[in-house]
């Protein structure tokens, strides 16, 4: 893989992205594996959990990054913006999905509780793996 322009800052994000992206793709996996089972499930979840924030944020920030790189006139404040932006830029297709990220991803900052945070986990684990593996290939097409 060849290194991302220096000079261009989503292609920069992008990558930091991927890596991310693959740490959360293991950490799913390792969840699917551990789920329910004692310690090992309980470091599990809070692994998928860890995971999907670093992922959503660096997916959020690449499509922030993109659309200022094409021109996009209007200033982006923050994931909300940024997502509805990558939705006219077709860089994702499930809109309301990706916005359903930003609650999950306030949740999973204050998740305490084993109980609620194993139904995160879930979520996580069932609903947005296809969308950060989508993001990712629509991303890698544009390069």
């Amino acid at each position: 893989m060849s290194e991302p322009d220096p000079d261009i800052r989503w292609k920069q994000r992008f990558a930091n992205y991927k890596k991310a992206h693959c740490q959360f793709k293991n950490a799913a996996v390792f969840f699917d594996e551990k789920s329910g089972c004692g310690t090992e499930g309980d470091i599990a979840t809070e692994a998928l959990i860890k995971c999907f924030e670093l992922t959503y944020e660096l997916a959020w920030q690449t499509m922030k990054d993109y659309v200022s790189y094409m021109g996009h006139a209007q200033a982006l404040q923050g994931s909300r913006d940024s997502i509805r932006a990558a939705l006219q830029f077709d860089l994702i297709q499930n809109g309301q999905l990706w916005i359903d990220m930003i609650s999950d991803r306030n949740r999973a900052v204050h998740t305490y509780d084993e109980n609620r945070a194993a139904a995160l986990s879930r979520r996580i684990a069932d609903l947005y793996r296809g969308e950060f593996k989508a993001f990712e290939e629509k991303m890698d097409s544009l390069q």
